[in-house]
Order: structure tokens, then C-alpha cells, then sequence
């Protein structure tokens, strides 16, 4: 066990996962700076991490893109550092971490390549993944955890965003039906009911990106929602998600970027499952009854073939969830 008492200990924290695993390591940002004061702190995240932590100051964001030539450059760029935090589990990141030389090394037992990691900490996934994150601080002696999400955005940013698309604050809800794994997605019959739905109370509003854009278009066409995917920036879908009453989405990022702003979310679940730790925190779920379900935290393929789990929850279900937690 290390028990640090050093002012400025210098912090790698390494997340070069996707955009909600990235917004759960914040409540270890967090809980660093809260125990080790003076702490400096280097995140290693994907490029997106610059505008994601844009006005965080007291986080250095190194953006990594994971080409060969870089790993060997971003060693150099870290070595510095005391005390490596590391969630993320691949071999790459193991290996470069381990080159670096950081003197202490905190990684999880189900690391790709756990021998890079002086002090391993057990990987559960029956815990929510904010707790899997901080666990990491456990060999440091650290207990006073701090567990909410954050994410910088300023309410001038917001109000200025808001007032270009046109959207009020408090007047409206954010659906984000879409994910990078289609198995994480609910039928788009499900959503359209759940949004005609919710639209006799509440103003909709529809995020995603370019990607989408199809499917986005067979939502809008037979609910008259306000769509606005492929049309906002990361900073901008911040805004929008801040300013809402709620989010309800698939099993993604706008749920956690909405506990991170203080807003309740909703997930309703396919092919995953909330027993691996990414519910929200604040707000609600819907379990997926398909007796298939869950897959794995992020499926690929469906082990059945028949997609079940897409068909399935009822909207009702969903909708009373939403009532509920969004006060609708």
C-alpha cells in the first residue's frame, strides 16, 4: 500500500475507451484532485477529450489516436509522471504505460497484459463502473470518493447554444436512439411510439451523429420531432443535453453526458445489460426481458441470430419510466 502525502503528485489517468466510458473516469479525476492537493494531472484520452474537459483547467488533456508512431512519441510525453491511473484494458495501453517508466503503475487484474502493473487492482463487473474506476485509487490508501460525473460547461455556453438552436431551457426531452453497436439499439418502431408518445407532453428532441442521419429521417418524418442529428458539435451536444429535462437513449454516452451535466436519464436496454455498471446514476432503466439478453458489454454479433432483444422492452414500459423520472 502507498500513502502519498507529497504536494503535487503528478497523475497519468489513461481512458482511450469511447465517449461514456471517458465521462466515468471523471469521478477519479475528481477524487484525485479532492486527496492529493496540488495534484497535477495528464489524461490520456482520444482527440475528442480536448473539447470534451475545454475549460477543466486543472486537467492536461494529451489526445492520442493510437498509430504506431505515436504510441513511441506519447512515452516521452508522459514519463513524467509519479502515479499511473489506468482503466483502460488493452495490451497497448499496458505496454506503453509500462515503457513510459511511471514508478507506480495501478492497473486491473483483467488488463490485456496485467504484468505491466506494479499494483493490480480486481476488475468486477457487478459494481457500477464509476466504483470500478476509483478502486484504482484503493492502493493509495484513498476511501473519500467522490462519485459524480462532471463535465465542464459553462451557463453562458449553454444559453448561447440553446438560443442558436432555438431550444429553451427546461422545455423538452433528448432522445438518443443510436450506438457504435447496432446490438445496443431498440427497434426504431419502439422509439417512433415512445416518441408520438411523449410528444403530447413534452417538446423531443433527436441527437446523433452524420451516421445516423437515415434513420434519424424515418423518425422525424412520422413524429415531428425537432431533429438535430448530424447538426451539433460535441460542445454543442453538451449544451443541448444540459439544458433538457431528461435524456432517454440506448445504452450510450448521452445518458452519462447527462448525469455528468445533473440530468436524469433513462436506458433502455437490448443486447447489454445494466449488471455491468453503465445505468445511470441519476434517473432510470428498462430492463430487456429477452431471455437471450445480456450479451456482453459491447456485442458484436448475435450469439442467437434471431435479434430478439431489439424487439423487446414494450415502449409502455418505457414511457412509464420516463413519466416518472422525468415528471412529465
Amino acid at each position: 500500500m502507498y500513502n502519498f502525502s507529497t504536494f503535487g503528485v503528478r497523475f497519468l489517468i489513461w481512458q482511450t475507451a469511447y465517449l461514456g466510458d471517458v465521462i466515468l473516469t471523471t469521478p477519479l479525476i475528481r477524487s484525485v484532485l479532492k486527496n492529493f492537493p496540488g495534484a497535477k494531472i495528464t489524461f490520456v484520452g482520444r482527440p475528442f477529450c480536448s473539447e470534451l474537459f475545454k475549460g477543466w483547467e486543472e486537467v492536461r488533456v494529451i489526445p492520442f489516436s493510437k498509430g504506431i508512431l505515436e504510441s513511441f512519441r506519447i512515452v516521452k510525453l508522459i514519463r513524467d509522471n509519479d502515479v499511473a491511473l489506468v482503466p483502460h484494458r488493452s495490451l497497448r495501453t499496458a505496454l506503453i504505460v509500462l515503457a513510459s517508466g511511471i514508478p507506480v503503475r495501478i492497473g486491473f487484474d483483467r488488463s490485456e497484459f496485467p504484468q505491466a502493473f506494479n499494483l493490480r487492482v480486481p476488475h468486477r463487473w457487478e459494481v457500477h463502473e464509476v466504483d470500478r474506476n476509483l478502486s484504482l485509487l484503493e492502493p493509495l490508501n484513498v476511501s473519500d470518493f467522490v462519485r459524480e460525473p462532471f463535465l465542464p460547461l459553462s451557463g453562458e455556453e449553454k444559453e448561447e447554444t440553446l438560443k442558436r438552436l432555438g431550444l429553451e431551457e427546461g422545455s423538452y426531452i433528448v432522445v438518443s436512439p443510436f450506438s457504435n453497436f447496432p446490438l445496443k439499439e431498440w427497434h426504431l418502431e419502439g422509439w417512433r411510439v415512445l416518441i408520438e408518445e411523449l410528444r403530447r407532453r413534452i417538446r423531443v428532441v433527436l441527437t446523433g451523429v452524420k451516421e445516423d442521419l437515415k434513420k434519424a429521417k424515418e423518425l422525424e418524418d412520422d413524429t415531428g420531432l425537432v431533429n438535430l442529428v448530424g447538426r451539433t458539435t460535441l460542445r454543442d451536444l453538451l449544451a443541448v443535453v444540459g439544458g433538457s429535462r431528461g435524456v432517454v437513449a440506448c445504452d450510450s454516452s448521452p445518458v452519462h453526458i447527462a448525469n455528468a451535466l445533473g440530468v436524469p436519464a433513462v436506458t433502455v436496454y437490448t443486447a447489454t445489460s445494466p449488471d455491468y455498471g453503465f445505468y445511470p446514476l441519476k434517473g432510470g432503466f428498462v430492463r430487456n426481458p429477452a431471455p437471450c439478453s445480456p450479451c456482453s458489454p459491447n456485442p458484436k454479433r448475435c450469439r442467437t441470430g434471431t435479434f430478439e432483444c431489439l424487439r423487446s422492452p414494450d415502449p409502455q414500459l418505457v414511457l412509464e419510466v420516463c413519466e416518472k423520472t422525468f415528471q412529465i
